[in-house]
């Protein structure tokens, strides 16, 4: 891989009202020179939408056997497993057919990529189909993201109702990220 990656930041102030999460904290990661800008702002909302103290970045973008964000519970076993955008399909089949409980979570900002991981994971069917979810952040928040994001940003997240209200270093908007279903049927077993 050619350059150097960029250091991007975000410092994160998350009242997360429907599960009851509380957090302050500084978000870093490295942007790697061919990796899109909404890929890691998709990071950084993988972060504030589904927080848990124990997730971390990992090298997903470039290492096709890592999430792009991963928490292991207190026993060092997977305990969640963040994709933003698509993942190579094999990578995801080979993690959900490591473990019994983890979460797998798919976040995506285009719906087309969204339809594709849910119909290339209908065709692969893996073990533990029921623990992969899928989310779709609403293309014009995400255009509204990238137009007021940059390498430092502060985030003031509040989720209610499912309704995520984000303040970006002064510019307010929000967005409902929409849960696809995976079952063929379209409800979740």
């Amino acid at each position: 891989m050619s350059g150097t990656p960029f250091r991007c930041q975000v410092r994160l102030i998350l009242s997360d009202l429907d599960r009851e999460v509380y957090a302050t904290k500084v978000l870093s990661t490295a942007q790697h020179p061919d990796e899109p800008d909404e890929h890691v702002l998709l990071r950084f909302l993988a972060w504030t939408l589904f927080f848990d103290e124990r997730l971390r970045d990992t090298q997903g973008w470039i290492d096709a056997h890592e999430a792009d964000l991963q928490a292991d519970d207190l026993t060092g076993a997977l305990s969640l497993w963040i994709e933003c955008g698509p993942p190579p399909i094999k990578r995801l089949t080979k993690a959900l057919g490591r473990t019994k409980t983890a979460r797998f979570i798919g976040l995506f900002a285009d719906e087309t990529e969204a339809a594709t991981l849910r119909k290339e994971i209908l065709g692969q069917r893996p073990r533990h189909l029921d623990q992969v979810e899928i989310y779709l952040i609403p293309r014009e928040f995400m255009e509204w993201l990238e137009s007021v994001g940059n390498r430092s940003m502060t985030w003031s997240a509040t989720i209610s109702e499912g309704t995520l209200y984000l303040d970006s270093d002064g510019h307010t908007h929000q967005c409902q990220p929409e849960r696809i279903p995976i079952s063929p049927h379209g409800a979740q077993r």
